[in-house]
């Protein structure tokens, strides 16, 4: 099933788990879909295990309405987001 245009936004924070953001992120982008991760600033976070995680873009600039999913990895991350 395609998504036609739509995109799948994944939030992330400081000890987002990195294995439950890149896998299904990366997946996703092996399948030609269109994918941006977000965060409370964009730039760089530190995952649960100090992996580099992108923020591409902020929470705030996305819009529900060129969302197909929105996905939240887990670690502590959905603490940080609250």
């Amino acid at each position: 099933m395609r998504l036609r245009g739509k995109k799948v936004a994944f939030l992330v924070a400081d000890g987002v788990e990195e294995l439950e953001f890149f896998v299904p992120y990366m997946r996703l982008q092996e399948e030609g879909e269109e994918v941006i991760s977000a965060g409370v600033k964009a730039g760089m976070v530190k995952g649960k295990t100090g992996l580099d995680v992108p923020a591409e873009t902020t929470i705030e600039s996305l819009r529900s309405g060129e969302l197909f999913a929105l996905v939240v990895p887990g670690g502590w991350a959905p603490d940080k987001l609250r």
